[in-house]
């Protein structure tokens, strides 16, 4: 049984290749409203997945504050990145020798300015499982804050990562 793996390191494996990047990243929220919605929450994550399916470090970057705290693993300092510029390069590192990302998102929980979404991801990572199989699959739970302009000024991941190309189960996501 092949041992449980580093995220960040699995994922770090693969030789970078070059994207171009994308000219437009899209539109979050036209207007901000005073009160947060599952559906302004919903459009922040689908610009969240197209960046990270065409490696846009600088679109992913734009989807936070200038001074926005990203914690891919709550508690470690070296999984915790502070302000626009560390988000950009920590996604440039981390998505850099990924290929084939699919992702979906459950129904958006909304509380005040916070969110709390379901995300199942899949992707390629060369050498992430020492089977042969670059398939790996990310299930995640993020908690998002989020400022009145609808950028996110705080993301709190936790995450399971999983070898091979997993399907979500029945009813995952869904709002009941």
């Amino acid at each position: 049984m092949a041992s449980p793996l580093n995220r960040r390191t699995a994922l770090l494996t693969a030789v970078a290749a070059t994207v171009p990047v994308a000219a437009a990243t899209p539109t979050v929220a036209a207007e901000p409203t005073s009160r947060l919605t599952p559906g302004q929450v919903a459009a922040w994550t689908a610009a969240y997945f197209e960046a990270w399916r065409t490696k846009d470090a600088e679109a992913a970057a734009r989807l936070f504050t200038d001074d926005a705290l990203y914690e891919a693993i709550p508690g470690v300092a070296e999984q915790t990145f502070k302000g626009r510029t560390a988000i950009k390069t920590y996604w440039r590192d981390v998505t850099a020798g990924q290929s084939d990302v699919t992702a979906r998102h459950g129904a958006p929980l909304v509380t005040g300015d916070r969110a709390c979404v379901e995300m199942w991801v899949t992707l390629r990572a060369a050498g992430a499982n020492p089977d042969g199989d670059d398939w790996i699959t990310l299930i995640e739970t993020n908690i998002l804050y989020f400022t009145p302009d609808r950028l996110c000024r705080r993301n709190v991941e936790y995450w399971n990562m999983r070898l091979g190309r997993l399907a979500p189960p029945a009813g995952w996501g869904a709002a009941r």
